[in-house]
Protein backbone atom coordinates (compact mmCIF):
# COMPACT_ATOMS: atom_id res chain seq x y z
CA UNK A 1 0.00 0.00 0.00
CA UNK A 2 2.81 2.41 0.87
CA UNK A 3 4.32 1.97 -2.59
CA UNK A 4 1.23 1.21 -4.61
CA UNK A 5 -1.09 4.03 -3.49
CA UNK A 6 1.17 6.98 -4.38
CA UNK A 7 2.19 5.38 -7.68
CA UNK A 8 -1.44 4.74 -8.60
CA UNK A 9 -2.91 8.11 -7.71
CA UNK A 10 0.18 10.03 -8.74
CA UNK A 11 -0.14 8.45 -12.18
CA UNK A 12 -3.84 9.28 -12.29
CA UNK A 13 -3.28 12.94 -11.39
CA UNK A 14 -0.39 13.44 -13.81
CA UNK A 15 -1.53 11.10 -16.58
CA UNK A 16 -2.08 13.79 -19.18
CA UNK A 17 1.01 15.87 -18.25
CA UNK A 18 3.13 12.70 -18.50
CA UNK A 19 1.68 11.90 -21.93
CA UNK A 20 2.37 15.48 -23.04
CA UNK A 21 5.94 15.22 -21.75
CA UNK A 22 6.81 11.85 -23.28
CA UNK A 23 4.80 12.05 -26.50
CA UNK A 24 4.41 15.74 -27.44
CA UNK A 25 3.33 14.83 -30.97
CA UNK A 26 0.70 12.31 -29.85
CA UNK A 27 -0.96 13.61 -26.71
CA UNK A 28 -4.11 11.47 -26.80
CA UNK A 29 -4.37 8.79 -24.18
CA UNK A 30 -4.41 10.64 -20.89
CA UNK A 31 -7.71 9.09 -19.81
CA UNK A 32 -6.52 5.66 -20.95
CA UNK A 33 -3.42 6.02 -18.77
CA UNK A 34 -5.58 7.06 -15.83
CA UNK A 35 -7.55 3.83 -16.12
CA UNK A 36 -4.40 1.73 -16.50
CA UNK A 37 -2.91 3.36 -13.41
CA UNK A 38 -5.46 1.52 -11.28
CA UNK A 39 -3.71 -1.73 -12.16
CA UNK A 40 -0.62 -0.61 -10.23
CA UNK A 41 -2.05 -0.94 -6.73
CA UNK A 42 -3.69 -4.30 -7.42
CA UNK A 43 -0.60 -5.66 -9.18
CA UNK A 44 1.61 -4.67 -6.23
CA UNK A 45 -0.78 -6.21 -3.71
CA UNK A 46 -1.18 -9.33 -5.84
CA UNK A 47 2.58 -9.89 -6.06
CA UNK A 48 2.94 -9.44 -2.30
CA UNK A 49 0.05 -11.80 -1.54
CA UNK A 50 1.25 -14.41 -4.03
CA UNK A 51 4.74 -14.26 -2.57
CA UNK A 52 3.30 -14.98 0.87
CA UNK A 53 1.23 -17.88 -0.48
CA UNK A 54 4.23 -19.41 -2.23
CA UNK A 55 6.26 -19.07 0.96
CA UNK A 56 3.51 -20.95 2.79
CA UNK A 57 3.61 -23.77 0.25
CA UNK A 58 0.44 -22.78 -1.61
CA UNK A 59 2.31 -22.69 -4.91
CA UNK A 60 -0.65 -23.57 -7.13
CA UNK A 61 -2.94 -20.83 -5.79
CA UNK A 62 -1.21 -17.86 -7.51
CA UNK A 63 -1.29 -19.72 -10.83
CA UNK A 64 -5.00 -20.49 -10.49
CA UNK A 65 -6.01 -16.97 -9.41
CA UNK A 66 -3.91 -15.44 -12.18
CA UNK A 67 -5.56 -17.78 -14.70
CA UNK A 68 -9.02 -16.73 -13.51
CA UNK A 69 -8.00 -13.08 -13.81
CA UNK A 70 -6.71 -13.62 -17.34
CA UNK A 71 -9.95 -15.35 -18.35
CA UNK A 72 -11.96 -12.41 -17.03
CA UNK A 73 -9.70 -10.06 -18.95
CA UNK A 74 -10.19 -12.06 -22.15
CA UNK A 75 -13.99 -12.07 -21.77
CA UNK A 76 -14.13 -8.33 -21.03
CA UNK A 77 -11.82 -7.59 -23.97
CA UNK A 78 -14.16 -9.45 -26.29
CA UNK A 79 -17.17 -7.57 -24.89
CA UNK A 80 -15.84 -4.05 -24.30
CA UNK A 81 -13.24 -3.39 -27.00
CA UNK A 82 -15.64 -3.83 -29.96
CA UNK A 83 -18.14 -1.57 -28.16
CA UNK A 84 -17.77 1.98 -29.55
CA UNK A 85 -18.61 3.39 -26.12
CA UNK A 86 -15.45 1.80 -24.69
CA UNK A 87 -13.04 0.95 -27.50
CA UNK A 88 -9.43 0.79 -26.34
CA UNK A 89 -10.53 1.97 -22.88
CA UNK A 90 -12.26 -1.39 -22.57
CA UNK A 91 -8.87 -3.11 -22.68
CA UNK A 92 -7.69 -0.91 -19.82
CA UNK A 93 -10.80 -1.69 -17.78
CA UNK A 94 -10.27 -5.41 -18.44
CA UNK A 95 -6.70 -5.15 -17.13
CA UNK A 96 -7.90 -3.48 -13.94
CA UNK A 97 -10.52 -6.18 -13.39
CA UNK A 98 -7.92 -8.86 -14.10
CA UNK A 99 -5.49 -7.59 -11.46
CA UNK A 100 -8.22 -6.84 -8.92
CA UNK A 101 -9.80 -10.30 -8.99
CA UNK A 102 -6.44 -12.09 -9.08
CA UNK A 103 -5.41 -10.15 -5.96
CA UNK A 104 -8.80 -10.47 -4.24
CA UNK A 105 -8.95 -14.25 -4.66
CA UNK A 106 -5.35 -14.71 -3.49
CA UNK A 107 -5.97 -12.47 -0.48
CA UNK A 108 -9.08 -14.44 0.55
CA UNK A 109 -7.14 -17.70 0.38
CA UNK A 110 -4.23 -16.17 2.30
CA UNK A 111 -6.59 -15.08 5.08
CA UNK A 112 -7.94 -18.62 5.30
CA UNK A 113 -4.41 -20.03 5.39
CA UNK A 114 -2.99 -17.85 8.16
CA UNK A 115 -4.29 -15.31 10.65
CA UNK A 116 -3.62 -11.81 9.33
CA UNK A 117 -3.39 -9.09 11.95
CA UNK A 118 -3.41 -6.04 9.70
CA UNK A 119 -3.53 -2.58 11.25
CA UNK A 120 -6.17 -0.71 9.22
CA UNK A 121 -4.90 2.72 10.27
CA UNK A 122 -1.27 1.93 9.47
CA UNK A 123 -1.81 0.14 6.17
CA UNK A 124 -4.82 2.02 4.77
CA UNK A 125 -5.62 5.31 6.50
CA UNK A 126 -2.14 6.78 6.94
CA UNK A 127 -0.87 5.90 3.43
CA UNK A 128 -4.15 7.31 2.12
CA UNK A 129 -3.64 10.60 3.96
CA UNK A 130 -0.04 10.81 2.75
CA UNK A 131 -1.15 10.11 -0.82
CA UNK A 132 -3.86 12.79 -0.73
CA UNK A 133 -1.40 15.36 0.64
CA UNK A 134 1.11 14.39 -2.05
CA UNK A 135 -1.40 14.72 -4.88
CA UNK A 136 -2.86 18.03 -3.70
CA UNK A 137 0.49 19.72 -3.05
CA UNK A 138 2.22 18.46 -6.19
CA UNK A 139 -0.68 19.30 -8.49
CA UNK A 140 -0.92 22.77 -6.95
CA UNK A 141 2.77 23.28 -7.72
CA UNK A 142 2.17 22.01 -11.25
CA UNK A 143 -0.57 24.58 -11.86
CA UNK A 144 1.67 27.35 -10.51
CA UNK A 145 4.61 26.41 -12.77
CA UNK A 146 2.53 25.48 -15.81
CA UNK A 147 2.49 29.04 -17.14
CA UNK A 148 6.29 29.11 -17.31
CA UNK A 149 6.91 25.69 -18.85
CA UNK A 150 4.53 22.72 -19.00
CA UNK A 151 7.35 20.17 -19.31
CA UNK A 152 9.38 21.67 -16.49
CA UNK A 153 6.26 21.95 -14.36
CA UNK A 154 5.59 18.22 -14.81
CA UNK A 155 9.13 17.17 -13.89
CA UNK A 156 9.38 19.45 -10.86
CA UNK A 157 5.89 18.58 -9.62
CA UNK A 158 6.56 14.82 -9.80
CA UNK A 159 9.87 15.23 -7.95
CA UNK A 160 8.12 17.41 -5.39
CA UNK A 161 5.45 14.71 -4.99
CA UNK A 162 8.09 12.19 -3.96
CA UNK A 163 9.49 14.58 -1.36
CA UNK A 164 6.06 15.39 0.05
CA UNK A 165 5.14 11.72 0.31
CA UNK A 166 8.35 10.81 2.14
CA UNK A 167 7.84 13.70 4.55
CA UNK A 168 4.25 12.65 5.21
CA UNK A 169 5.33 9.05 5.86
CA UNK A 170 7.77 10.33 8.47
CA UNK A 171 5.34 12.77 10.09
CA UNK A 172 2.57 10.17 10.26
CA UNK A 173 5.00 7.64 11.78
CA UNK A 174 3.89 4.89 9.43
CA UNK A 175 7.11 2.96 10.12
CA UNK A 176 8.21 1.93 13.60
CA UNK A 177 11.81 1.81 14.81
CA UNK A 178 12.39 -1.78 13.69
CA UNK A 179 11.11 -1.07 10.17
CA UNK A 180 13.18 2.10 9.81
CA UNK A 181 16.39 0.40 10.93
CA UNK A 182 15.86 -2.30 8.28
CA UNK A 183 16.40 0.16 5.42
CA UNK A 184 19.92 1.29 4.37
CA UNK A 185 21.31 3.83 6.87
CA UNK A 186 18.10 3.32 8.83
CA UNK A 187 19.79 3.45 12.23
CA UNK A 188 21.30 6.85 11.49
CA UNK A 189 18.00 8.06 10.08
CA UNK A 190 16.13 6.97 13.19
CA UNK A 191 18.59 8.83 15.42
CA UNK A 192 18.05 11.97 13.32
CA UNK A 193 14.28 11.60 13.65
CA UNK A 194 14.71 11.23 17.40
CA UNK A 195 16.72 14.44 17.56
CA UNK A 196 14.02 16.21 15.58
CA UNK A 197 11.47 15.02 18.12
CA UNK A 198 9.45 13.03 15.61
CA UNK A 199 10.17 9.73 17.35
CA UNK A 200 10.73 9.20 21.04
CA UNK A 201 13.27 6.91 22.65
CA UNK A 202 10.99 4.01 21.87
CA UNK A 203 8.86 3.45 18.82
CA UNK A 204 5.22 4.48 19.14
Amino acid sequence: MILGLPCTFGMMVFAQPIINLLFPNATDGGFLLQIFSLTIIFAVLMQTTNGALQGLGRIIVPAVTSFIGVMLKLILNLILVPNPNFGVNGAAIASVVNNFFAFFLSFIILRKTIKLNLNFVKFIVKPGIATIAMCVCSYWLYTVLFGFSAKLATIIAIAFAVVIYVVMIILLKIFDEEEITMIPFGTKLYKILQKLGIYGKKAD
